[in-house]
């Protein structure tokens, strides 16, 4: 069943030169009210969608994961179908998109944010591609729904296959195949090529070194950043890389986080109990976080804003894309994912791991209960949330906040418990020297 009046319009506005007009002159006007990252951020995107819409550039599909300084080493718009899945779900468009692709055919055991791409095509809310290129080292689903995509366009497809481990050969490997689809697509598709691919990954290079500051500042305590807001941006951290638009944004968001820090000014001011959030969270709107705010909890970190590579080779920028694929902690043996995992949990002091069980997503949720039993080990509490990140009626608030409830309390038990261990602890230590300083007065008389 088809939900709810669909504006038929949005199609026409979003492929309106004059809608990125219009757009970029507000944000000049009224962007003074905005923080400075925010008013980065949406310069950027709004450029982007200017220039995908109207054809201006040609744009090429990736799916998530697959480094986006290739797209624009090459001069193209990156477009990342299953990110805008998540702007349709803010939007509030995304249920008639997943009812679109349902009523073709589409299973729903398939990721939500699958779905809800394929059915925004058949609403026409999609910008054209000239090509495509995937990887489906961590997402099988992307390449299927997104070769649907390349069918529907009549454009060049291509699949990057990652070797499951890293070794000379897989590097070189894998680096001669980045270097052949980018060779390929500059010849098939007009105006593209291979002469601003240094330029993306010295852009690409300079964010990151700015990003580790921004990671940095993130340690303190309490968290300078609302985790809520930090996981809207994963959309900058998967798409933005070999930009202009994500170094400023960066820059902007490690003055913000100093200052916020320098002026006490922080989210959760008192900050009882901080979180390490693993994959998504709901796009649509949800109270979760708000309770979680008003509990004293703080999301002081995310999986999907971790750094994993090294800063890569402008000289030998294949290579550079090869290792940071490779190097992706959630590919390869679950070792990497929980090595990753923890040093999260210990650089940000974490009380607690909440992961978020995407429907459909195996990547991810397979490795719950190998999580959950390395963890507990450690002693740090973790919990499942099961929800849909797309399509609300897919998810249980009450009972997600329920759970969050329970979970709150562990952690504070957990708390109490570490805090009357160190209190005995040093009530031992005391009484310990204050015996050897009694014993040490007897020996001098």
């Amino acid at each position: 069943m088809r939900s709810g009046r669909f504006p038929a319009f949005l199609s026409t506005i979003l492929k309106n030169k004059l809608t990125y007009r219009v757009a970029s002159l507000a944000l000049r006007c009224f962007g003074g009210r905005m923080c400075p990252y925010q008013l980065a951020a949406a310069k950027g995107v709004i450029s982007e969608l200017g220039d995908a819409y109207s054809a201006r550039k040609p744009v090429i599909f990736a799916s998530a994961f697959v480094p986006t300084e290739i797209v624009y080493g090459l001069g193209a718009v990156p477009y990342l179908p299953e990110m805008w899945s998540g702007f349709a779900a803010a939007f509030g468009v995304s249920e008639r998109g997943i009812d679109e692709s349902e009523a073709k055919g589409y299973s729903q055991d398939l990721c939500s944010f699958h779905r809800c791409h394929l059915g925004l095509e058949e609403l026409s809310l999609l910008p054209r591609p000239s090509a495509i290129i995937v990887s489906p080292h961590l997402c099988d689903g992307g390449r299927r729904s997104l070769y649907a995509h390349s069918v529907s366009a009549g454009c060049p497809f291509y699949v990057i296959d990652v070797p499951y481990v890293m070794t000379d050969s897989s590097v070189r490997w894998l680096s001669l195949q980045v270097e052949r689809i980018c060779e390929d697509i500059s010849r098939r598709v007009p105006g593209l090529g291979l002469d601003r691919m240094g330029r993306a990954i010295e852009n690409s290079n300079r964010a990151r070194k700015i990003y580790l500051d921004v990671c940095q500042l993130r340690r303190n305590e309490p968290a300078p950043w609302s985790g809520s807001e930090a996981l809207n941006y994963v959309f900058a951290f998967l798409s933005g890389w070999g930009s202009e638009w994500l170094i400023e944004l960066y820059e902007s968001l490690a003055n913000v986080l100093k200052h916020r820090i320098e002026e006490s000014r922080y989210p959760v001011p008192q900050e009882r109990l901080r979180l390490l959030w693993l994959n998504l969270k709901p796009y649509y709107k949800s109270s979760l976080f708000e309770y979680l705010e008003r509990s004293g909890v703080s999301i002081a970190f995310e999986e999907y804003s971790y750094v994993y590579w090294p800063e890569m080779d402008e000289r030998r920028w294949a290579e550079g894309i090869a290792i940071k694929m490779l190097t992706n902690f959630g590919w390869g043996p679950i070792e990497r994912r929980l090595d990753a995992v923890w040093k999260m949990v210990s650089d940000y002091q974490v009380d607690g791991v909440v992961q978020f069980d995407q429907w459909g997503c195996r990547q991810s949720n397979g490795g719950g209960r190998v999580l959950a039993d390395f963890l507990r080990e450690k002693g740090i509490p973790f919990l499942e949330l099961d929800g849909d990140a797309v399509d609300p009626r897919n998810s249980s608030l009450a009972q997600a906040l329920t759970r969050l409830q329970a979970f709150v309390e562990v952690m504070d038990a957990r708390r109490q418990q570490a805090r009357g261990a160190h209190l005995l602890s040093s009530l031992t230590r005391i009484t310990q020297e204050r015996g050897r300083d009694q014993q040490d007065d007897h020996r001098w008389n």
